[in-house]
């Protein structure tokens, strides 16, 4: 195989244009609902440069939710008194579109989902208000007259329609909130853990969540997410009566979770009850704020120790590790997975000065990147942008949130006998705007096509599909009608096939 590095940064020029569909949505902690880390719309990268946003200076980094052409984020400006406001950001501009509660109130966002970020208002008796902000303008759509348990990073789970699924307050420990105006839909009087920053995960038409108090033991338990009605529960799970948070469930509905001063267990829903697939030791403390991530292959990331195991998802054996992510202390790490595979990681240091965020190979054994970032132990990366401009979305303490943008990488792969038959030159100029040129060669004729493709797989420019003599070919390819992004040249002849990468910014 031959690998050509060609390193590019990027001045993205947003356009309007685009659609809903055409962007990487990240709207809660984990990404989504399972809490698994993956958003499949990422195409995978090494990440390459940087762009700087300005925010108000903050204490410590808190969640970046992605939604459409925006990003929201709590920025905790001062402890005495306690105060938090919300800034919202277009991905076209490093400067905020606006910001909600900087004179008064902890205003912590729970969740960016369907074009309206969710935020409760914490420390407030015990309990925390929510309410519903426009991410246009950040103007009050609802406020609901319920209020839920108060924590400081705990976030929402979302169903299907859009609604919320969060830790209610008194009896009702689980509510089901509607999207449209803050009504519950309906309520569970489960045992709460003992946590601020707990988790609850979805799958299809189940709700999983922690049922147990310090005295009492704990459970995983199944709910209809439709009717709030506990449909069973798992066996005891053995620890101490100390917090829950490490918790995600796969899209297969296997539930992976971490009991503190215990096991992890692989829990198998099997729609009556759940069945233990595997248990296994850990190193203990996991983190309070930690997550688990699954791979594209089914693997399992954990935190064991300072480093990152990745798990046999059959049988819960560790298949490989990394590096230490910090140099004392604990890690808390948060995870963002693209497409194929690439493992980005915030390693949330409990010794702030050691933050810092990694982008691993699948199997954590070569490192693309590291970016320092103190105080990142309640946040993690978050991918963000156009499908076909990626980049992560990095916060911590100070004034800025970084974007890390792509590298871009030429992978040609080659039988040995192609330089002698075939070749496809990598265009030039790249970046591009709107023409660029490339030329190719044939040596032995034969029948195949030269295509250029979007990120969607979608042919957006044929040059030759059939019979191709011998020749060398020059070539030019206008964009002058598409969107900016990466496109794909591809040249296939007699099943052989070269590819190059594209980037057409305007």
């Amino acid at each position: 195989m031959k690998k050509l590095i060609l390193i590019i940064l990027i001045f993205i020029n947003y356009a309007a244009s685009y659609s809903q569909q055409d962007f990487i949505n990240w709207n809660t902690v984990g990404g989504n609902s399972n809490r698994d880390g993956i958003n499949t719309d990422l195409f995978d990268f090494t990440i390459g440069f940087e762009k700087t946003f300005n925010a108000p200076n903050t204490i410590w980094g808190m969640p970046v939710f992605c939604n459409g052409n925006k990003f929201t984020t709590t920025r905790y400006t001062s402890l005495n008194p306690l105060r938090a406001l919300i800034i919202t950001f277009n991905f076209n501009s490093v400067n905020p579109v606006w910001t909600y509660g900087a004179s008064s109130g902890v205003n912590v966002i729970m969740g960016f989902n369907d074009n309206v970020i969710y935020v409760r208002d914490f420390q407030q008796n015990g309990n925390d208000t929510i309410f519903a902000l426009n991410p246009a303008d950040g103007s009050l759509l609802w406020k609901s007259r319920f209020t839920v348990e108060r924590g400081i990073i705990w976030t929402a789970a979302f169903t299907d329609n859009g609604d919320l699924v969060l830790p209610g307050s008194g009896s009702y420990r689980i509510m089901r909130i509607n999207h449209l105006n803050g009504d519950t839909v309906w309520t569970n009087n489960r045992i709460i853990p003992n946590t601020g920053a707990e988790t609850m995960c979805i799958n299809g038409s189940t709700l999983y969540a922690w049922e147990g108090g310090l005295t009492t033991p704990k459970k995983i338990i199944a709910v209809n997410v439709n009717t709030g009605i506990t449909k069973y529960s798992s066996a005891t799970l053995p620890g101490d009566g100390d917090q829950e948070i490490p918790f995600t469930v796969s899209k297969n509905g296997v539930v992976y979770c971490i009991r503190d001063g215990g096991l992890m267990y692989a829990l198998k829903d099997n729609g009556s009850g759940f069945t233990e697939l595997w248990s296994r030791g850990v190193s203990h403390p996991v983190g309070t704020y930690t997550q688990i991530a699954t791979g594209n292959d089914s693997s399992v990331y954990i935190p064991y120790g300072r480093k990152i195991y990745r798990l046999n998802h059959l049988t819960g054996a560790a298949r490989d590790s990394s590096i230490d992510l910090v140099s004392s202390g604990t890690i808390n790490p948060r995870f963002a997975i693209g497409k194929f595979g690439i493992v980005n990681v915030g390693n949330g240091a409990s010794v702030p000065s050691d933050g810092k965020y990694f982008t691993f190979s699948p199997d954590l054994q070569t490192i693309y990147n590291q970016v320092p970032f103190s105080y990142n132990y309640y946040c993690g990366p978050t991918p963000g942008g156009f499908i076909n401009i990626p980049h992560i979305l990095m916060a911590g303490a100070g004034t800025e949130i970084k974007a890390r943008y792509i590298i871009i990488d030429n992978i040609l792969n080659e039988s040995s006998e192609i330089p002698e038959l075939y070749t496809l030159s990598q265009n030039y100029p790249n970046p591009f705007n709107p023409s660029t040129k490339f030329n190719y060669s044939i040596q032995k004729e034969g029948y195949g096509s030269l295509k250029i493709y979007d990120v969607h797989g979608k042919a957006v420019k044929t040059y030759f599909e059939g019979f191709k003599k011998a020749g060398e070919y020059n070539e030019e390819f206008n964009a002058g009608g598409l969107t900016s992004g990466i496109y794909f040249c591809k040249l296939i002849l007699n099943e052989i096939s070269i590819t190059r990468k594209m980037m057409l910014l305007k």
